[in-house]
């Protein structure tokens, strides 16, 4: 297993690298290093640059909210782009536009408070349900939270990582970067919540508060990267059960995964997306739903099987 690991990431390593390339020298107008023109200088620094290292930070975050929310949740589903927590950041991060439009972070605050408002209505209705219907609450959740938007700023212009800019990718580059590292230094209590409460707290734990501090870490990493780049589903449920299936379920070792899978499948994904039907783009938000959609299916009838079984 350690061996498959290992040439896991060193795949990874070699998939970033060849994918960081392509990226930098790939767009509308193709750049080589040996003939730079100073507009080829801007274009790479002030354009794809910003754009890479949001794509990299952002999927990493994402993923690893995922991650998080699936452990908290026990469910492998359970992600913040398709459960209400990021539209709900998206709507609230709008709203900063028009509430306090001279303080750039004010958008992450409010980013923040909308996921945060998103996670009690779940809290409130896990207390009712199963985890299967909870995710169809989360859905609701992200469509009501999507239509507020819509209705109360339908001309906002929305972000993306199409839209990246030095500052923007530095705010979620700190925050993200921060999230991330306490997120690596919490990965052990993942694989505390696979088992019962009931053991937990023989054992002297308090699974409760377990939760609760995973699912505010997911909340906030999906928050800040939403306020940055927008609202991008899926991605916290491909990589994670891509990682389960390629380094197995211990959570220190999923969260690694998560991490760096993460980071490169958003940039493949955003690459993919703007130079396929170059100078035309696909969103990044729009492939993902292609992938994510089959993929989320393919997922609950595996589920359903094993119920069955």
């Amino acid at each position: 297993m350690k061996k498959r690991i290992l040439w896991t990431y060193l795949v990874l390593a070699i998939l970033l690298i060849g994918t960081c390339y392509f990226a930098i020298t790939h767009g509308a107008s193709k750049i080589a290093f040996s003939h730079l023109t100073q507009n080829n200088l801007n274009i790479l620094f002030n354009i794809r640059l910003p754009r890479i290292i949001s794509a990299l930070v952002a999927g990493a975050a994402l993923s690893v909210s995922g991650t998080y929310f699936q452990a908290a949740l026990r469910n492998p589903i359970a992600s913040p782009g398709i459960m209400g927590i990021s539209s709900a950041a998206n709507l609230f991060q709008t709203l900063a536009l028009f509430c306090l439009p001279a303080l750039f972070v004010g958008k992450f605050i409010l980013a923040i408070v909308g996921g945060l408002i998103a996670l009690l209505f779940l809290f409130e209705f896990q207390k009712q349900m199963d985890p299967y219907r909870l995710i169809i609450v989360g859905v609701a959740l992200n469509a009501v939270f999507s239509g507020i938007q819509t209705v109360v700023a339908p001309n906002a212009s929305s972000v993306s990582l199409a839209t990246s800019t030095w500052q923007t990718t530095l705010y979620l580059s700190v925050l993200g970067l921060i999230g991330i590292i306490i997120s690596l230094v919490l990965s052990q209590w993942g694989n505390y919540l696979k088992v019962d409460d009931e053991e937990l707290q023989s054992l002297g734990l308090k699974p409760a508060k377990i939760r609760v501090i995973l699912l505010l870490l997911a909340v906030i990493l999906a928050s800040v990267t939403t306020a940055c780049v927008g609202v991008l589903a899926f991605i916290g449920i491909i990589v994670p059960q891509i990682g389960r299936f390629l380094v197995g379920h211990d959570y220190q070792d999923l969260i690694s995964f998560s991490l760096f899978g993460g980071a490169w499948f958003l940039l493949f994904v955003d690459t993919l997306g703007r130079t396929i039907n170059s100078p035309n783009e696909i969103s990044a938000g729009v492939l993902l739903a292609i992938i994510g959609g089959p993929f989320m299916i393919a997922i609950l009838l595996k589920a359903g099987k094993k119920r069955h079984a």
